[in-house]
């Protein structure tokens, strides 16, 4: 809901569960739009390229940041498995 709604921040582990997958599962707790419904996460960013990077990262990684528009939510994937979501930080 792009209203002025807060970000909504995730934590997942890389191992368990790959980026390309939290990122539409936190859009779609930030927006509360199924996540079937949401537009398809490749046509905004390489999916494989997004995993990769985050592949084998360990918790306490500085520095790896991946930030792009998705759904008109802002969406910033961190290596330490943080996930957030900002879906009133876009104006279309």
């Amino acid at each position: 809901m792009s209203d002025g709604s807060a970000p909504v921040i995730n934590r997942y582990e890389w191992d368990e569960v790959p980026p390309s997958v939290t990122v539409v599962e936190t859009v779609s707790d930030a927006t509360g739009v199924n996540a079937i419904e949401l537009p398809t996460l490749n046509d905004t960013i390489d999916t494989d390229a997004l995993d990769s990077l985050f592949n084998g990262v360990t918790r306490g990684t500085e520095g790896l940041t991946v930030s792009f528009v998705y759904a008109d939510c802002e969406v910033t994937v961190l290596a330490d498995g943080t996930v957030i979501v900002d879906p009133s930080n876009t104006d279309e």
